[in-house]
């Protein structure tokens, strides 16, 4: 009877050292993949949640500011009340009444990062409700209505005649959040923001948020013309 002898090879040292190295580089590439899509898609979602949460304030505000003045009786005395770069007052007899009463003056401002809106006499910022957060930036800049810029820029806060105002220029720079995410596409923001006059409204903040500007002209229609 023939015997039949059977070799069992194994893997040698080297073999198997190079099949772990294959094995990690391809968990490492799967993990960078995986990784990038991650930030990418935290990207994408704070940056759709940042230009959402900017522009329902300023469709917001446009209505508002819009209706400034309105005075459908003749004897509420709707006006604008005051107004500077950073603060805008203003009344609407909104259920024309022919008075102003609760909740028809209302005041636009910044307060600890957010947009707030109060229609409490007299103006309180921190108790006012919040209409957007993470606002970096607001601006107001008005006009008369040959269309001449009548802030005088000269002072701080800048003075205006609130009874030459029939164009409001909003600018709000919204920022990405509360906090840069550890997974996010990181790209420093060094920009200068500006309004339309060329007014700096923001410095180079030179972090990792991303922030887009909107700037819309309103007209009032129930004051100056």
């Amino acid at each position: 009877m023939t015997k039949t002898r059977q070799h069992n090879k194994g893997f040698t040292l080297i073999e198997l050292m190079i099949a772990m190295f294959l094995s990690i580089m391809v968990i490492s590439g799967i993990f960078a993949l995986f990784r990038n899509q991650v930030a990418i898609h935290n990207t994408e979602r704070l940056i759709v949640s940042m230009q959402q949460n900017v522009r329902a304030a300023v469709s917001f505000m446009e209505r508002d500011i819009r209706l400034a003045g309105s005075d459908p009786s003749g004897t509420s005395g709707a006006a604008f009340l005051s107004a500077n770069e950073a603060q805008l007052q203003f009344q609407t007899d909104a259920d024309e009444d022919g008075l102003i009463g609760a909740g028809e003056t209302v005041t636009y401002a910044l307060s600890g990062g957010n947009l707030v809106r109060g229609t409490a006499v007299p103006f309180i910022a921190a108790a006012a409700p919040v209409v957007a957060r993470n606002i970096d930036a607001l601006n107001f800049d008005y006009f008369d209505s040959a269309g001449n810029n009548i802030s005088d820029k000269s002072l701080i806060p800048w003075v205006v005649p609130v009874n030459q105002i029939a164009r409001v220029e909003v600018s709000i720079v919204a920022r990405s959040g509360d906090a840069v995410p550890g997974l996010f596409i990181k790209r420093m923001d060094s920009n200068v923001y500006r309004n339309q006059s060329g007014d700096q409204i923001l410095p180079a903040q030179n972090d990792f948020f991303r922030r887009m500007q909107i700037t819309t002209d309103i007209d009032c229609r129930n004051t100056a013309n």
